[in-house]
This record gives C-alpha cells, sequence and structure tokens, in this order.
C-alpha cells in the first residue's frame, strides 16, 4: 500500500484529488496522513469528502477516514463499476475541483456524473467555465471528450449548483505544446447572478476589463444566472492556433465589479506576457492526463509553482513516468 504526505510540498486538497483518480485508475490502494495539514482549517472539507465519496463509489473501494475534518484516509480500490454517479455538495464547496479529479477516471470509463450542490465560481479554484471553456478544449487535443452541461450556477456562501457532466472513455494522445501559433481570438466571459442585473455587474466587470486591455479585440458575453445568492464572475481567454490560455476571478464582498475586471486583466496579461503554452493553473492540472499517454508530452509552463512540483512528485507514486524540466520547459515520458 502507498504512503502518501498529504503535506508534502503545497500541502492541499489538490494530493488527495489526484491520488484518488490514479488510485480509482491504477488499483493501487494508498493512505494518506496530514490531509490539508497547513491549510487554517486541516483535513477533509465537504468538497474533499464528496470527491472522496464519489471516488469510492466509483470503483467499490473501502475507505476508511472518509469524515469531515479527517486528516487521514485509507483507500482500497476494486473494479470500476459505477460509472453513474450522483454527487452532493451541502456546501458552496468548488464543484470544479470534484471535477478535477472525476475527469481523470474518465479516460477509462463513459462516466454520467450529476452533481447538486457547490460553487460554479470559487476563491482558489477554477471556474466551471474555465473548465468548458479552457481545460476542456485541451483535452479534445489529446482525444478526450467531456461534456459539461452548467443547470444552475452557485455563488458562496449558498452554493446550490447543479451540474450534468458525460466523459467518454479514450486513449489519450500525447501532447506536444512548443509553441502557441497565431492568436485567433480573445474572449471575456463574464457571468453575475440576476439579483445583480440591475446593478450592471456583469457588463461593469466585462466593460473595465475590455478597456484596460484595449490592445486586442475582446469578444465579449455577459450573462445573468439563475443562482440561490448573489455572486458573479469573469474569466478571459486566448484562443491560440495551438492551445487555449485563461485567466479568472471571483468576485466578492466588497470587491467592486471594476475591481473584479481589474484584477482579471492583470493576471492575464501576466499568462499572455509568459510566452507559455499553458497558463500557470493548467501547468498542474494537465499533468496527471499527460501521463497517462503512451507517447511523449511536452509543454511550456509559465513558472514552476508548488502546485505543479506537488503533482510531478504524485503522479509518480502510481505511475512509471518520467518529468523533466528546463527553461519552463516540460517534458513527460513514459518509462519502459
Amino acid at each position: 500500500m502507498l504512503e502518501i504526505r498529504g503535506d508534502y510540498l503545497e500541502g492541499g486538497g489538490q494530493i488527495i484529488r489526484t491520488a484518488l483518480a490514479l488510485s480509482s485508475i491504477t488499483q493501487k490502494p494508498f493512505t494518506i496522513n496530514n490531509i490539508r495539514k497547513e491549510r487554517k482549517e486541516s483535513g477533509l472539507k465537504e468538497q474533499h469528502l464528496q470527491t472522496v465519496r464519489a471516488a469510492a463509489r466509483l470503483c467499490n473501494a473501502k475507505v476508511e477516514g472518509d469524515e469531515l475534518n479527517s486528516t487521514k484516509l485509507s483507500f482500497i480500490p476494486r473494479k470500476i463499476t459505477n460509472t453513474d454517479l450522483e454527487v452532493n455538495i451541502s456546501t458552496a464547496g468548488s464543484t470544479a475541483l470534484v471535477l478535477q479529479s472525476l475527469l481523470i477516471s474518465g479516460t477509462k470509463h463513459n462516466l454520467n456524473i450529476h452533481i447538486t450542490g457547490g460553487g460554479t465560481f470559487n476563491l482558489h479554484a477554477p471556474s466551471i467555465v474555465y473548465l468548458q471553456k479552457v481545460l476542456l478544449p485541451i483535452l479534445k487535443k489529446m482525444n478526450y471528450d467531456v461534456f459539461i452541461e452548467t443547470i444552475n450556477n452557485g455563488f458562496y456562501p449558498k452554493g446550490g449548483a447543479e451540474l450534468k457532466v458525460k466523459t467518454r472513455k479514450t486513449n489519450l494522445k500525447p501532447l506536444l505544446l512548443k509553441d502557441r501559433g497565431k492568436l485567433n481570438s480573445i474572449f471575456c466571459y463574464s457571468f453575475a447572478s440576476n439579483d445583480l442585473k440591475n446593478r450592471k455587474v456583469a457588463e461593469r466587470q466585462s466593460e473595465t476589463a475590455r478597456k484596460l486591455f484595449d490592445e486586442y479585440e475582446i469578444n465579449t458575453c455577459n450573462k445573468y444566472v439563475q443562482s440561490h445568492c448573489p455572486g458573479s464572475g469573469l474569466l478571459l481567454v486566448a484562443d491560440f492556433e495551438n492551445t487555449t490560455l485563461g485567466f479568472d476571478v471571483v468576485g466578492e464582498r466588497n470587491k467592486t465589479s471594476e475591481m473584479v475586471g481589474e484584477e482579471a486583466v492583470l493576471g492575464f496579461k501576466t499568462q499572455m506576457d509568459s510566452e507559455a503554452t499553458v497558463d500557470e493553473f493548467m501547468a498542474d492540472q494537465i499533468l496527471p492526463y499527460l501521463a497517462l499517454t503512451k507517447g511523449n508530452s511536452q509543454i511550456k509552463i509559465p513558472h514552476l509553482t508548488k502546485h505543479t512540483e506537488t503533482n510531478i512528485w504524485l503522479i509518480k507514486q502510481f505511475l512509471n513516468v518520467d518529468f523533466k524540466i528546463k527553461d519552463n520547459l516540460v517534458y513527460v515520458s513514459p518509462k519502459e
């Protein structure tokens, strides 16, 4: 049984999400200690707990320690048979982070996932629209089709999202992103709850972004959505010939719509100026998929983050794969 340090480097929930996915696929059991030890509130929170339980149902796993605030977990997978998954998140926890784990398992099986509860825009997590507009196009280049339908959006503190997700099993193709190619277009997706329509929050967010990023023509989509509580978010996306980059920001109390737009532009400019072929958030998210291919992959990252280092360390616990990093180029090669 693999013994995994939950406090290694970045020491966050990503360790358990990736471990659950790769354990389900490889059938390698693991124990993990010190889960999220360095976080303000350590242990499993609601979104982590529901990810554990969904993964356990997926592969009929024997689990110990699957309870709120648990800092230790034992996970013994069996054969994957339950491909229709119902996931309920009772808080505003991130639906995207739950999917971050389940979509990896979906490369090997056709999954139908129904998520109720949780948030679609969250702090310290990708938004669902980021997954739809940035992650999924890159996965498609690897021959992996995922469909995410947002029925209801969710914002902090009430959550209340609803998603329907389908994955189609595949033989993943290696990803060679040596350069971006020409820039095709830039998109701005600005979301706000219906009760913020009178204040024109979606328009103010996107208009600020457009004014601050006026060196490019931006295609804007302003959208108001039904939700259980007020909330907003904005995603900027660059569609290149060979890749897609993005940066998103969630609205918060005491943060004006103009501040959301400004923060998004500053972060997005950093990604654009880096000349990387994946943004800093995609860098660690895409690594498990690259490691599961049978060929050599290459991406260029903006800079090496602890999230990326942590995921490399964890992936090597489960898979016989080699990672090399030089001048922000990441080479991923399966070992014989």
